[in-house]
């Protein structure tokens, strides 16, 4: 155990970062907001959380929302709760005037003892966090064994452009009814990635890329909406959902070391992956794999000369540590937080970090 903590503390600060739990700032109490047309959570999280991606936050304190990405007008929100309620006993009612009085006891004074010494303050818990910006974090994307279908697509744009970018008015082609004001978001797909390694696998690549807020119907009969975030430049062939990624902490848990899990790809098409990149494992929580746990990547570094023990005389080595930040059930997506070499997908990585 120490020496995995030894192993933490030397991790550079743009890798991890660590947190005492007691010295966190509370948070304000009693903000409640009343929904005006065009409000969102993500609105409001931005506003008052500080990054739009938190919204989840909120929706946990009003879980009467039962739409997340779309509340309604004249309802009241709570940003924050308000503080506990004191509630007072009053004063102590005297005793009646028959009551029998009780003697009064004889004091004598004596020396007073010698003050005892403060016990030790027990030393405070630091906690790991993976350090990652919200909207990095919720583009971490994931692998999908089947190809995923969304409610829609663009299919043009109020000017006339290949791709579409923030404050753009896009006109959607929906399968389904969605108001005006809701908030979607604009995935795109990349698949079927075929992966051969120690295992083979087929799939399909899935990260957001731009959130859209549905307008009305113009007198054409077409639906706009208005390009919110855009990471990427949207195009007609991106997926259209429902779905919106939100952010929580990552706190690094390496878990039991050596289970083995095979990298299926990168986040983008680029060969070569290293340091900032996602990457994507064949294993998840049905494997015991959990949020914070961290993987080693191993990967082929040289040949073996003159060491006939070595079959193949290929050599492998650790080249890049990935903490987990989001899990299903036969997956997990990884950000890579450190890397010594790039690497391709295919390739081992080996989970929890060894006691040095």
């Amino acid at each position: 155990m120490i020496g995995i903590l030894w192993m933490f503390l030397l991790l550079p600060c743009t890798a991890l970062a660590q947190q005492e739990a007691s010295a966190v700032a509370p948070p304000p109490e009693g903000l409640i907001h009343t929904v005006v047309e065009g409000d969102t959570l993500w609105d409001l999280s931005a506003k008052h959380l500080g990054s739009p991606w938190k919204w989840a936050v909120i929706w946990e304190r009003n879980r009467f929302v039962t739409n997340p990405h779309y509340i309604y007008p004249g309802i009241r929100i709570v940003i924050f709760p308000p503080p506990p309620t004191e509630v007072s006993l009053g004063e102590t009612t005297p005793p009646p005037a028959s009551a029998p009085v009780a003697p009064v006891a004889t004091v004598h004074p004596s020396v007073p003892a010698a003050p005892k010494a403060a016990a030790p303050a027990p030393p405070v818990a630091k906690v790991n966090y993976l350090v990652l910006a919200p909207e990095d974090q919720v583009r971490a994307g994931e692998f999908l064994p089947e190809e995923p279908k969304g409610i829609g697509r663009i299919w043009g744009g109020r000017e006339m452009k290949i791709s579409f970018a923030e404050n753009d008015v896009v006109y959607l082609r929906l399968e389904k009814e969605i108001p005006a004001g809701q908030l979607l978001g604009v995935y795109r797909v990349r698949g079927p990635v075929k992966v051969s390694g120690i295992r083979s696998h087929s799939g399909y690549v899935k990260h957001l890329v731009g959130i859209l807020q549905v307008g009305r119907v113009d007198r054409e009969g077409q639906l706009n909406a208005r390009v919110r975030k855009s990471f990427e430049d949207l195009t007609r062939d991106d997926l259209i959902s429902e779905e919106i990624p939100g952010y929580s902490p990552v706190r690094i848990v390496p878990g039991a070391e050596g289970l083995e899990a095979m990298v299926l790809a990168g986040r983008d098409e680029n060969e070569e992956i290293a340091a900032g990149n996602f990457i994507y494992l064949d294993r998840g929580s049905s494997a015991g794999v959990a949020v914070g746990n961290v993987f080693r990547v191993v990967a082929v570094t040289g040949v073996a000369k003159g060491i006939p023990s070595i079959p193949g005389k290929r050599v492998q080595s650790e080249v890049a540590w990935a903490a987990v930040v989001r899990v299903s059930g036969d997956y997990s997506s990884a950000y890579v937080f450190r890397s010594w070499e790039s690497f391709d997908a295919g390739v081992p990585a080996l989970r929890g970090i060894p006691e040095r």
